[in-house]
């Protein structure tokens, strides 16, 4: 079957095009896998951290309703969304000693875990409008930093080999990182919470640990990746300037312009829309229907994270075999059906069977963001193909930003839902006595609405037909006319 490629004409190539360097070999080729690692490890950490466990802080131990709390993180993710493009656009053109991407590593490894601090350390005000204005600027922080780490991490990832092959196994190792950090942003936390109990100090402890694993983690990644190939932006793009509106209106017309970009990105608003909805309820789901300890969370997330893991493995072999696109749908309809088994879940729930569900979502979470990136790493190379523009950072800037909007959509959504349906807030740092319909929210968002985000996610991808064998034809097809 053919791609429809004509979203995007060719462009002939100019004479200052930047041009792919060599990828260096034996240790730095280590080097530069590890620092691929460790750029996600650090960004899922301080991500996750704050998707499990930051809406239940503000509604059960600020006092924030859940409406209100749901409302603030749209309102942060409002004004990342303009500083994604500007981020984006500006990691392009940057000419610094360090390269292109770099500097912004180094202040997101910054921002980020203070960020994190923040939001988890907010002191007892006396006042919910105070508590309110607070975290909004603490998570302005932390949204900021994530910026600052993912958007110059994955254009990296994408200009340092013009072999798909090699991308591939980049976007393994990025997601073996991205497990790490899982891990260590949620089941870490749940785990010290079970032992200091869910406490205002319990809550700043857990955001020390994660903020130092941020910080170092982003740090060694720094000089790891200090001789990872680069290309040198056009003299055209480093004297442009954007203001963030123009910027984000130049990456939506690009991304609208590249139709397997585009189908993908409506695929990954789904699973992105899906996934965070799953895990910030799942927090609320053991607690208030399960009437399990935070401790049990965390072991669910631990048992994730290891078949995510070993799991990777066989996506990578799978993919090989019968492409990503394939196991990417698998991997969304696996995800679908064991959110779909929350359903049969009950108070005091064994834990073999809460394990068996982490095993399970673990292995499709694994093929989900494999699939899912490594696939857009193609749909961002087939632009520079048909371009000859180096635009890596402006993809990966539009990436990030429907990343954090889905997210964004699905905290606040969730938010304004529990509120809706009575879900009473506290300042004790314990779950107040619920009512029918706030418990009925609650296994909505942890079983039905995951799963039918994850169906609307492999409708999405039925229309998705380019395939690493085109790719690589048209980039032959460019060489030759070079």
């Amino acid at each position: 079957m053919t791609s429809n490629t004509s979203g995007a004409g060719a462009v002939p190539l100019g004479i200052d095009a930047p041009q792919d360097l060599a990828a260096p070999a034996g240790s730095k080729t280590w080097r530069i896998r590890f620092g691929s690692l460790l750029i996600p490890l650090a960004h899922a950490a301080g991500q996750n951290v704050v998707t499990v466990l930051g809406l239940r802080f503000m509604t059960d131990s600020l006092a924030i309703s859940a409406g209100a709390a749901g409302l603030i993180f749209a309102l942060v993710k409002i004004y990342d969304g303009f500083l994604d493009p500007a981020i984006g656009a500006w990691s392009d053109r940057a000419a610094t000693p360090w390269g292109r991407r770099l500097p912004f590593l180094f202040a997101g490894g910054i921002a980020m875990p203070l960020g994190i601090a923040l939001l988890f350390g907010a002191p007892d005000f006396g006042s919910i409008l105070l508590a309110q204005v607070f975290v909004t600027l603490a998570l302005a922080i932390h949204a900021s930093g994530y910026t600052l780490l993912t958007i110059p991490g994955f254009a990296m990832v994408v200009e340092s080999s013009s072999d798909p092959h090699e991308r591939t196994r980049l976007m393994a190792w990025r997601t073996y990182g991205n497990a790490i950090g899982t891990l260590i942003g949620s089941t870490l936390p749940a785990w010290l919470l079970g032992m200091t109990g869910p406490t205002r100090g319990g809550h700043l402890l857990l955001a020390v640990i994660v903020g130092v694993v941020v910080f170092l983690t982003t740090m060694l990644a720094v000089r790891l990746l200090r001789d990872a190939p680069r290309t040198q932006p056009r003299i055209a793009a480093v004297a442009a300037r954007r203001n963030p509106l123009s910027a984000l209106g130049y990456q939506v017309k690009l991304a609208w312009n590249n139709r397997p970009f585009r189908i993908l990105a409506i695929a990954h608003v789904f699973l992105l829309f899906g996934t965070a909805i799953g895990s910030a309820a799942l927090a609320y789901f053991t607690r208030s229907v399960l009437g399990l300890g935070d401790e049990v969370l965390g072991t669910y997330f631990m048992m994730a994270t290891v078949t995510m893991v070993l799991g990777m493995t066989v996506w990578v072999w799978l993919s090989g075999r019968i492409g990503k696109k394939v196991c990417y749908m698998a991997a969304l309809a696996l995800f679908g059906l064991v959110q779909l088994s929350w359903l049969l879940a009950s108070p005091g729930e064994s834990m073999a069977l809460v394990s068996l569900r982490g095993l399970a979502s673990g292995f499709a979470g694994g093929g989900m963001i494999l699939c899912a990136y490594a696939l857009l790493s193609d749909a961002v190379r087939y632009d520079y193909v048909q371009s000859g523009e180096r635009r890596e950072g402006a993809f990966a800037g539009f990436t990030t930003l429907f990343d954090k909007l889905s997210s964004a959509a699905a905290l606040a959504a969730m938010g304004v839902f529990l509120g809706a349906m009575g879900y009473a807030p506290s300042g004790s740092g314990m779950a107040a006595q619920q009512g029918g319909r706030a418990i009925m929210a609650i296994m909505l968002c942890e079983s039905a609405v995951p799963a039918v985000a994850m169906l609307g996610a492999i409708v999405a991808l039925c229309f998705y037909k380019l395939d690493p064998a085109q790719l690589e034809a048209l980039e032959n097809s460019q060489d030759t006319k070079a």
